[in-house]
């Protein structure tokens, strides 16, 4: 505690106190109308603007250890959505330790939020400290393991991968599955030949995309985009449209190549003037970008974030 004490007086140095009064304030307001059932906003947009993060990020601090587990799981979600508006990686690193702290609360809602937020950061704000504790997390495997693993996966340490390997000739049958993911994310060859073996015999489908695709492109792993890749070169229909008022079969291509996107550097793919991509995605896009990737056999695959 002395620790967070001495950090958060360093944070404030970088703040006037009269910002950080106010945002204090209003915290103590806030928190004060959760405690009673009468809140009406979380004021996000004042709390983790640019200008009043730091501060925020500090006033949260004093809700940590609060009784109640709503109030504990609100600070440290003000912290993380601070954090990631804050441009100190000093402040950065110190709320992602204080995230991975939060994965001993005895409130399951509290470790939820933990994960959620731990997922948002760059794997350089995780600190040497910051794995070891994350390693010890893996190990013990309490509230939502699986999501812990594929962090773990996506971090990596030292021992990262002795950790996991030690936890899978443990765990439970249906939770080896995400630590051969977090394995492949750490480029392990076994676990990649794995992870292909018990795809190989699935055939895309609405749950496949919404289900299995998202656990694969996490892995970053080539012989499984390869993998992907081919199944979404075929217009075989074996989806059926997500419209409300019709459910006509389309080639899981359509959701397949949407998704890929994210992944592929330079896969051509209409982006709005945020880079978000385009909702209007049709048949002649498909064929761009199977055009694409078929001169483009060395395509790079993006490793930023989890």
């Amino acid at each position: 505690m002395k620790k967070y004490i001495y950090v958060s007086l360093a944070l404030l140095s970088l703040c006037t106190m009269t910002k950080a009064e106010d945002v204090s304030g209003k915290m103590n307001v806030v928190m004060s109308q959760m405690r009673n059932n009468e809140v009406e906003s979380y004021e996000y947009g004042f709390f983790c603007s640019v200008e009043n993060a730091l501060s925020t990020i500090v006033a949260a601090g004093n809700y940590y250890s609060d009784s109640l587990p709503d109030i504990r799981c609100q600070a440290y979600r003000y912290a993380a959505k601070a954090a990631l508006r804050c441009a100190n990686d000093s402040a950065r690193m110190m709320v992602v330790e204080d995230l991975l702290r939060s994965c001993n609360d005895s409130a399951s809602i509290v470790v939820q939020n933990a994960w959620q937020g731990l997922i948002c950061f760059d794997k350089k704000l995780f600190s040497d400290k910051a794995q070891r504790m994350l390693e010890q997390i893996v190990e013990r495997g309490m509230f939502f393991a699986e999501k812990f693993f594929l962090i773990g996966g996506y971090v990596g340490s030292e021992n990262m991968i002795s950790v996991l390997k030690d936890k899978r000739a443990i765990c439970a049958v249906e939770q080896r599955w995400y630590i051969d993911l977090a394995l492949c994310r750490l480029n392990d060859e076994a676990s990649i030949q794995k992870v292909l073996s018990r795809i190989a015999k699935i055939k895309p489908s609405l749950d496949f995309v919404d289900l299995i695709l998202p656990d694969l492109l996490y892995t970053r792993q080539r012989p499984i985009y390869d993998w992907i890749i081919n199944e979404a070169m075929t217009d075989e229909c074996k989806c059926v449209s997500r419209s409300p008022i019709s459910e006509r079969q389309i080639p899981c291509a359509y959701f397949i190549m949407y998704e890929l996107a994210d992944y592929i550097e330079d896969i051509p793919i209409d982006r709005d003037e945020d880079g978000e991509k385009d909702d209007d995605f049709s048949k002649s896009d498909i064929k761009k970008m199977r055009t694409w990737l078929m001169a483009n056999p060395n395509y790079r695959i993006i490793d930023a974030g989890y």
